[in-house]
Parts: structure tokens; sequence; C-alpha cells
């Protein structure tokens, strides 16, 4: 029984939709990183790295702070710093351990440098919104504290999609050659 024309167009369209939808796209990449069990397991993960690594930089902001004269700007530098090298261990080894482990020392380098750029971008903001001229101290603070909850919050989700996508990606499958069907 041959199939008939109508019939191979339908199916090479389902092909072509398949393809359009799966993790090989772009489209199909970004509704991986939120769909699925692996990806609310991950996404627990990367929430409890976060918060182990803003108590290790709160552990050591008020250490440094309390036990130094630096001032509270190099002690925050300090501590996060701090917070940052476990974060990095937990990411690469438990968040993402299938990632590729061809090329680590790309890997620490771009998660130092999105780590640099977020924090540049939370001090700046934080900075602007801290300098702005406000007419109640009280509101300064709750504008202050809100602003960088927000920028956080948005540095976060940014950060998981450079991990996902750029950072941890995982190692490229080997192609395994089809043997044609006669």
């Amino acid at each position: 029984m041959t199939a008939l024309p109508e019939q191979l167009e339908r199916d090479e369209a389902r092909q072509r939709l398949a393809v359009v939808g799966s993790s090989t796209t772009s489209v199909g990449r970004v509704r991986g990183l939120v769909a699925g069990r692996q990806d609310h397991r991950r996404i627990f993960r990367y929430a409890a790295t976060s918060l182990i690594a803003l108590a290790v930089s709160e552990v050591c902001l008020v250490a440094l702070d309390a036990e130094t004269a630096m001032g509270a700007t190099l002690a925050a530098l300090l501590a996060n710093f701090a917070g940052t090298a476990p974060s990095y261990l937990l990411s690469r080894y438990w968040i993402w351990s299938e990632a590729d482990r061809r090329r680590p020392a790309r890997q620490v380098v771009l998660y130092w440098t999105t780590s640099l750029v977020s924090m540049g971008i939370s001090s700046l903001v934080t900075g602007a919104i801290a300098d702005a001229d406000h007419a109640h101290r009280i509101l300064k603070l709750l504008v202050l504290g809100a602003v960088y909850l927000l920028v956080s919050l948005a540095l976060w989700v940014a950060k998981y999609v450079a991990y996902q996508t750029v950072i941890f990606r995982s190692a490229p499958a080997r192609s395994v050659p089809v043997e044609s069907i006669d």
C-alpha cells in the first residue's frame, strides 16, 4: 500500500512542526527553560543555591563590617565574591550536572562575568535610587528596597536564562548516521 501525496504532505508538515517545537530551536529552548519536571527541579535547586549564596554573603558582610575598618562598600564587595564561589560550584555540579565539561575555563569566565555584570547593574541602579532626592526618608527607604528587590529578581531570572542557554549548556549530542531503509 502506497501513501497518497496528500498524506505525505501532512506527515512532512507534522515533522516540520515537531522540529520547530523541539529544543533545537530558540523558541523551543526558551519554552524548555520553564517546562518539564527536570526544569522544575532545576529552578528549585537554583533558588536553593541562591539562598545559600545569600547566606554566605550576609555572614561575610556582617563579619567583615563588624571586625574590620574597611567600610561597608568594600565589605559588601568581598561578601558578594564569597557568596559567588559556592554558587558557582553548586551551579556546576548540582544544578547543571549534565553540562558540557570540555571547556571548564570558559564556564568559569562566563559565570564570573555574568556575576560581575549583575553586581554592577544592581549597584548602579540602587545607587541611582539612593542618590535621588526624596522628600521623606521612609519613602526613600521603601522605594530603595522595592527597586533593589525588583532589580535582583529580574537579574535572577536573566542569570538563570544565561546559565541554562550559554554557560552550562549540555554537551552536544553525538550524531549517529541514519541508515536508509529500503
